[in-house]
């Protein structure tokens, strides 16, 4: 247990989280705080880019007859304090000054829009670039995946483009209202902070230590040297064009973007036998400016097969498009003017590939089995970034000794070269 001071929390500072929390409720408001305290959130590490806490507070109903209490959870993020390295690094890609800027500025100005459809959680309370409060939506039934190594079943992911869907039109609309770009609103605030090519970065760095990676995964299962030497030529620049691809489009309308989607950045609300009833989307640390296309392959990119794509994508991207064009028409704003079907399904073609690339650049680590998570964890005292030259070294044990993650990966990455189906082909799983 944390004392609030421990965060640099006040007692002012929870009397506003609690007086934001139930403005929204149809109860009254509580009239007093009784305690405080934090705890960490779950039993392990579930962030890669923050520590995760519970901020716990008894709240006394002064108005009940008798008076009553009652405790509330609100799940609580910050800059690791006692992580010197992941704090200058999270410092340096500005993930926490990007997330907070979001959460006041830009998010809540387009849930404006969506008349009362909640697509992320309701933000309470933001502190300079190092803290920010929400809601607890577990409380309210939400939950991660878990299991079933990141894949999505087809109702979950009806599920998730729905609310990308609505998120994505939140932006159209609030454009149209204020008739000018969302980063004319908001001047850098959806900068790209991720993929950004700087030379000397720590950024770039781990994605060229991810393609040394991959060559590695090549050299682990492809046996024809002539065939590896073409995909070990290709796969470096094939990569490095997702630098070009999180630009904002020319040719296509742009949207605020969630720009990090893989299955722990959605949490479901489902019903007892499991039927997804809900969505909301966690996490814009590495959020951007373009077009639908480049979330919705991302997503799909993480979260199912070449073969589930292959079966299902037009169904999927019709379901999308279907809740996008209404949500447009029911706030009087002609869909086929931002986006006809064939304009659409022609930018999901083009970003179907970046979504293949950014999806190679962080599955290895965010799919890693669990057996390989703690030592993933137990790096972030020594080396920042995602991919580290001692991450790689785990990511390659995993790719040798785990059958299923060496598949996952060699599945993942079959849409990059055409070369790379051969390379899949010749797995050797004995």
């Amino acid at each position: 247990m944390l004392k609030l001071s421990d965060l640099d929390l006040s007692d002012d500072d929870v009397q506003l989280v609690v007086q934001r929390h139930f403005a929204s409720h149809d109860t009254h408001p509580p009239t007093a705080v009784q305690s405080a305290w934090i705890e960490r959130f779950g039993g392990s590490p579930d962030g890669f880019l923050a520590d995760h806490f519970a901020l716990r507070v008894v709240v006394v109903f002064g108005n009940d007859k008798p008076p009553s209490t009652r405790e509330v959870s609100f799940f609580l993020k910050a800059v690791p304090k006692g992580n010197l390295v992941l704090a200058k690094y999270l410092d340096e890609i500005g993930s926490f000054r990007k997330e907070v800027a979001l959460c006041e500025k830009v998010i809540p100005e387009v849930e404006r829009m969506l008349g009362g459809r909640q697509v992320v959680p309701k933000y309470l309370l933001t502190k300079e670039d190092r803290l920010i409060v929400m809601e607890n939506v577990k409380t309210k039934g939400f939950d991660i995946l878990k299991g079933n190594r990141g894949l999505m079943e087809y109702a979950q992911l009806e599920k998730v483009l729905e609310t990308l869907a609505y998120f994505h039109a939140g932006t159209i609309l609030l454009e149209q209202k204020e008739d000018q770009g969302l980063t004319e609103m908001f001047p850098d605030v959806l900068n790209e902070n991720a993929w950004t090519g700087v030379q000397g970065s720590i950024r770039t760095r781990d994605v060229e230590n991810v393609i040394v990676l991959w060559c590695e995964f090549m050299r682990v299962v492809e046996r024809d040297s002539s065939k590896l030497g073409t995909i070990l030529t290709a796969l470096p620049d094939t990569i490095r064009s997702l630098y070009e691809y999180v630009k904002p489009s020319t040719q296509w309308r742009n949207v605020f973007s969630h720009g990090d989607l893989w299955s722990n950045n959605v949490m479901f609300r489902s019903t007892p036998s499991g039927v997804p009833e809900e969505c909301i989307l966690v996490d814009f640390q590495l959020s951007r400016y373009t077009p639908p296309a480049y979330d919705i392959n991302l997503l799909l990119s993480l979260t199912t097969t070449f073969e589930f794509r292959c079966k299902h994508m037009n169904s999927l991207l019709n379901g999308y498009y279907d809740t996008f064009q209404t949500v447009l028409t029911r706030n009087g704003v002609d869909p086929t003017a931002i986006y006809t079907r064939n304009s659409f399904e022609a930018s999901c073609e083009h970003y179907r590939l970046a979504g293949q690339i950014h999806g190679c650049i962080i599955g290895p680590e965010v799919l890693l089995p669990s057996s390989f998570i703690d030592h993933v964890f137990d790096l972030a005292t020594e080396c920042a970034g995602f991919m580290p030259q001692p991450k790689v070294n785990i990511c390659l044990n995993a790719f040798r000794s785990d059958d299923c993650y060496r598949l996952r990966m060699l599945d993942m990455v079959q849409e990059l070269l055409p070369e790379l189906h051969c390379a899949n082909d010749n797995a050797d799983l004995d």
